[in-house]
């Protein structure tokens, strides 16, 4: 229980990933999910409720912590951005430009303060005021602006993510009511961020599934061809994110979002342009030989001197017919609710992440500086 306290926002995120998870193993192993209830059984059966939590809490702190460190690097990755002539086009909304802009917010009301008993803060304070033009600020949370790209335009942004980092850890080493509060944050940010793209998965795996069932039942949709070109788009996407990785990037630095993004564009073509699909029409003629067999093996068994009753059903029939309905029945889901309910969910989760980002980064920063305030025993106001 302890481990499980310590440990508790990795294990929340496992547990969010589960249900992304059980649609792999919907969507490709056909009987995989017919399985997880013997899995179950066995653990049940087994009488070992110690040895079944830890089994549990591995499983989920292990699917956790991938995640978890996935999705971190996917919200804060400044890789997908695209130059087309003066226009630039990229992702706005990253952790390192949320942190940017609170501070460009604090440094406008004079909040910012220079005096600190930490040397290398204090330098780097004096290098992010100095980078923080007018200009630049307004820049930070831009999805798009007319502007040619260069490695100088993420200086400020390095700038404000050394001296938060910086400052959090001077905090944390302070220990007490501050370490408390900024550890609730964080844990928040963890949970929500994992949400997210856990969200993300689930409803990319959906739409692929969405696009594979329209494929078979409406080919001339127009859901269906505003579908199909999904993969493109993800490959399209993971193409330009891993150029510019691998163009500014240290080796050392682990292509978490462009591994992700190649991996989903993979499954999505699988799944819309290339799974083959079997027409319930042809599974429902597949059932009915099937329960053809066990009528006349039940005939030949009353003819043996069986004394089965002409009208009972074999449970291997029944057994049967099971199995082979659900290997269709994936195709049968409603997967544009699907879709719709892991849109609104991961768009809730980007927005609870967002925000409580924002107010962790002004909780570090005012904790930080009243920390300062009472150890020179002097009033904010007069700073």
């Amino acid at each position: 229980m302890g481990a499980l306290t310590i440990a508790f926002d990795t294990t929340i995120v496992g547990v969010l990933a589960l249900p992304w998870v059980l649609i792999v193993i919907h969507l490709f192993f056909f009987e995989g999910e017919n399985r997880l209830g013997d899995f179950l059984k066995w653990l049940n059966d087994l009488e070992q409720p110690a040895v079944v939590g830890v089994l549990l809490f591995t499983m989920t702190y292990t699917l956790g912590s991938a995640v978890s460190r996935t999705a971190r690097d996917f919200f804060n990755d400044d890789d997908l951005r695209v130059q087309l002539g003066w226009h630039l086009f990229r992702v706005g909304v990253t952790e390192d430009r949320i942190v940017a802009s609170v501070y460009c917010d604090l440094k406008d009301n004079n909040l910012l303060f220079a005096e600190t008993e930490n040397r290398v803060i204090a330098e780097k304070l004096t290098t992010f005021k100095k980078l923080a033009s007018p200009d630049g600020c307004q820049r930070t949370l831009r999805w798009s602006e007319v502007h040619k790209y260069v490695k100088a335009d993420d200086d400020l942004i390095e700038a404000a993510r050394d001296l938060f980092s910086l400052q959090e850890d001077a905090l944390m080493e302070k220990g007490g009511d501050y370490s408390v509060r900024l550890r609730q944050l964080h844990d928040q940010i963890m949970v929500l961020r994992g949400a997210a793209f856990n969200g993300f998965i689930g409803f990319s795996l959906c739409a692929f599934a969405w696009g594979s069932t329209l494929r078979r039942d409406k080919p001339r949709s127009w859901l269906r061809l505003a579908l199909a070109p999904m993969p493109a788009l993800f490959f399209a996407v993971a193409l330009i994110a891993t150029v510019n990785h691998f163009g500014e990037r240290a080796p050392s630095d682990p292509p978490y979002m462009e591994f992700t993004l190649l991996l989903l564009a993979l499954v999505g073509a699988w799944l819309v342009w290339i799974r083959p699909s079997l027409p319930l029409e042809q599974a429902g003629a597949n059932q009915s030989g099937v329960n053809q067999i066990g009528a006349n093996q039940t005939q030949a068994n009353q003819s043996q001197g069986n004394q089965a009753p002409a009208n009972q059903v074999p449970a291997k029939e029944v057994g049967a017919g099971k199995e082979t309905g659900s290997k269709c029945y994936w195709q049968k889901e409603h997967w544009a609710r699907l879709v719709l309910l892991a849109a609104i969910l991961s768009a809730a989760a980007v927005l609870g992440w967002w925000s409580t980002e924002v107010i962790y980064a002004e909780q570090v920063i005012y904790s930080y500086d009243s920390q300062i305030t009472q150890s020179k025993g002097t009033p904010a106001a007069q700073k």
